[in-house]
């Protein structure tokens, strides 16, 4: 074997125990947080892979430039160097997503820390020593193959991600909802005695009900939606609503603050799309779920701990 293919499968490994000790770390925190936030395990992911992948393919450099330095300061050197380029991708992704980055609920900062660390460990032990003290000229090209590597990457999974879910993209959908109604809205899907399909001009209409939940013969799908939602009067007059995230509001907690915040007091749905299970997978009584929620910003803040006996006392008295 040669010593470039041995280097880059060197570097191939490295990336992988990137990810694997990413996906580990996640893990650990999931469970002392009882499994609080396993809902970001895919973003997660996402900005996780572009920065192990940049040290993977930039890592002999900054490898080769740790070799020149003392070996009494190389372990203070490389806890530096993790930390700055963790903090670094970290104001990236921030500046990316916004106001959305302060929803993470776990501490991705020190997992990617623990993770570059870890890897830039395993490129110093199996990486081969220099033989020649590196050219400025190639220290410089191996420190910006990093940042290139980084776009490069975020783009790929960008449209990786965008062609899967349009394959799977989902019948476009309108919910229409009794005028006044604030509150939560379930969507129960696969239900042998729910309400028949409906569509109109090609799209899939699901009329809720004034309990706030709907049981529909529908089947569940997933991609990139495209809803509407209407106020529906008793006379069938249709009032359209716009939509709200509960993210885009600034908090004593919120760690980028939205200098676009909407007013409070606007009446909106709030974060539609979110899908779930009610039970256990393997249950054949589970029911998959989509839910949103009618009102102000205020009105979403307290909104309590939703019963789930509610749903299913619902479909026990037929109550559609």
């Amino acid at each position: 074997m040669t010593t470039l293919n041995r280097t880059t499968i060197i570097k191939l490994q490295s990336g992988l125990i990137g990810i694997l000790i990413c996906l580990l770390s996640f893990t650990i925190v999931l469970y002392r947080q009882n499994w609080f936030g396993k809902g970001d395990i895919f973003s997660f992911i996402f900005w996780s892979l572009p920065l192990v992948t940049g040290l993977a393919v930039s890592g002999k450099t900054f490898v080769d430039l740790l070799w020149m330095v003392h070996i009494s300061l190389r372990f203070l050197v490389v806890i530096l160097l993790t930390g700055l380029l963790s903090l670094g991708w970290a104001y990236c992704v921030a500046f990316v997503l916004g106001p959305w980055f302060g929803a993470y609920s776990i501490p991705i900062f020190y997992l990617w820390v623990i993770s570059l660390f870890i890897q830039f460990l395993f490129l110093y032990w199996r990486l081969p020593k220099p033989i020649i003290k590196p050219t400025f000229p190639k220290i410089l090209l191996g420190i910006l193959s990093l940042p290139l590597t980084l776009i490069v990457a975020v783009i790929a999974l960008y449209t990786f991600s965008y062609i899967s879910a349009y394959l799977t993209k989902p019948e476009k959908e309108t919910y229409l909802i009794p005028e006044g109604f604030k509150g939560r809205v379930f969507v129960i899907f696969n239900q042998s005695d729910g309400e028949k399909p409906e569509y109109e001009n090609g799209r899939r209409i699901y009329r809720i009900p004034k309990t706030g939940v709907l049981f529909t013969q529908l089947k569940d799908e997933q991609g990139i939606i495209n809803q509407e939602y209407y106020y529906i009067s008793s006379s069938g007059k249709r009032a359209k609503l716009g939509v709200l995230d509960s993210r885009d509001f600034n908090e004593e907690w919120t760690t980028v603050k939205n200098p676009h915040e909407p007013p409070r007091d606007s009446l909106a749905i709030f974060n539609p799309g979110t899908m779930g299970t009610i039970g256990n997978s393997d249950d054949k009584n589970s029911k998959v779920f989509l839910e949103l929620s009618v009102g102000t910003y205020n009105d979403i803040r307290t909104l309590g701990d939703f019963n789930w006996e509610y749903i299913d006392s619902l479909q026990n008295k037929r109550v559609f």
